[in-house]
């Protein structure tokens, strides 16, 4: 469907399959909000209008649930804002506002109910899908990785078997099965930061680990259809992920990329393929932080001033915000921590798939891909205006790292790697930006 289409049909099924989220927790979410604010404080796209303050954002979704949740929206929807799209420009704001959210969870942390705001504009996203938008990017990368076609694009060939030789290289054993390490990476690591998959390579060497990691990619990051609330993809993906890790049969899976797909795997895929993994998932900072623990491994001490982004997904949502500081300070005696450090860590500007849909994204994967990607009119004036709106969500992260007065970030998300290239670079912050298995296997003894 084109993004220039509106077609009410569509809207009934997809409103239907929406409800299918009302649980418990998402009934929580719907009913207890009393709009004190407190989340569009603390919300990045808030700053790029008022009406990004997650509760706005929110509410296309509280529309959908009124009438089915409540009596009186129920007997008068028109009095209660309870329906669906009467416009295509109506369809167009509620894209603009899902797509105005990174799901970085900061104003779940600072809601005093514990609203999750997020959440609720992911389902959106779900049901805005049903009704055909998807940004084209999105929906081409969505589509390849579910149709297991990745390696049919001769870019993205050439950037996935370029990789695969420097690895061969150094004596790795693809596919093993039974050991106790599996690495996964990801298409788009490989293309967006190489250097994070093989510094990763050079500690499980170092290590001398039982390890092995898939000769073909799995997806282009974690499933991307969780992105964009496409779940039969992401369910397709997801299972086909599944199955392999089973076959291969190991310990624990491990990642470099603490983005998305860290979370992910921990707590969305066995939801999604509905079994108990016999396997953990762990990033490699806690496999580097084990073995400096027990003297396995020394670093040099790097000279230059140092600071750590926290990644939204490992840190604030899945607690790792001690482990990247503890090894970090162990190759930096320079180390600096940015002002938001923590569980309040303000996120970069470009989750929740922004970055990787913002003109400067598409022109890079336009030339990587050798093709050109399909972009109506009122979709670049929704990108462009996305992009504008992105460097003004991330200027508060810029602001922290300037005062932080550091040359280097680390960070170890793919996503927030991206973002912050963009955004230093448009309000003029010089520093080197490196992922953290890169930058700690350069400083390896």
């Amino acid at each position: 469907m084109s993004w220039e289409e509106f077609k009410p049909e569509s809207f009934k099924s997809a409103e239907t399959y929406t409800l299918k989220h009302l649980d418990a927790v998402m009934l929580h979410f719907f009913e207890d909000c009393v709009n004190c604010g407190l989340c569009e404080v603390n919300c990045p796209y808030t700053a790029a209008g008022e009406e990004y303050g997650p509760v706005e954002k929110a509410e296309p979704l509280r529309r959908i649930y009124r009438p089915h949740a409540q009596i009186l929206p129920k007997l008068f929807p028109w009095l209660f804002g309870a329906n669906s799209p009467k416009s295509k420009e109506e369809l167009d704001k509620w894209v603009e506002k899902a797509y105005r959210c990174t799901n970085c969870g900061l104003c779940y942390v600072t809601c005093p109910f514990g609203i999750h705001s997020g959440e609720m504009i992911k389902v959106l996203r779900s049901y805005l899908a049903r009704t055909g938008r998807i940004p084209t990017l999105l929906k081409m990368m969505i589509d390849t990785e579910a149709s297991n076609t990745l390696l049919e694009n001769e870019g993205l060939r050439k950037v996935w078997e370029g990789m695969i030789d420097r690895i061969k290289a150094e004596g790795v054993e693809f596919n093993k099965k039974n050991t106790k390490y599996l690495y996964l990476t990801s298409l788009a690591e490989v293309m967006m930061t190489p250097g994070s998959v093989l510094g990763a390579v050079k500690f499980f060497k170092k290590l001398n680990l039982d390890w092995t990691m898939p000769d073909k990619p799995l997806s282009m990051r974690a499933p991307i259809g969780s992105l964009a609330g496409d779940d039969e993809a992401t369910t397709i993906v997801a299972r086909r992920i599944h199955e392999y890790i089973k076959e291969i049969n190991p310990e624990y899976v491990v990642l470099s990329d603490g983005g998305y797909p860290y979370t992910f795997f921990r707590f969305d895929l066995p939801r999604i393929v509905g079994e108990k993994p016999s396997y953990k998932v762990i990033h490699i900072v806690e496999l580097v932080g084990e073995a400096l623990r027990e003297g396995r491994l020394k670093f040099k001490n790097a000279e230059e001033k140092v600071t750590w982004h926290s990644p939204c997904k490992m840190g604030r949502i899945g607690g790792l915000i001690d482990e990247p500081v503890e090894v970090l300070s162990k190759v930096s005696s320079n180390l600096v921590k940015l002002k938001s450090h923590g569980v309040f860590s303000k996120c970069c500007g470009g989750g929740g798939s922004i970055a990787c849909i913002v003109p400067p994204t598409q022109q890079v994967m336009e030339k990587v891909m050798g093709v050109s990607i399909p972009i109506t009119g009122s979709e670049k004036v929704f990108l462009d205006k996305l992009y504008r709106d992105m460097l003004v969500a991330g200027k508060a992260k810029v602001d922290e790292i300037r005062e932080s007065g550091a040359s280097t970030v680390v960070t170890a998300c793919i996503g927030c790697f991206h973002t912050m290239g963009m955004t230093t670079q448009a309000f003029g912050v010089n520093v080197k930006l490196k992922m953290l298995s890169e930058f700690l296997a350069e400083n390896l003894e």
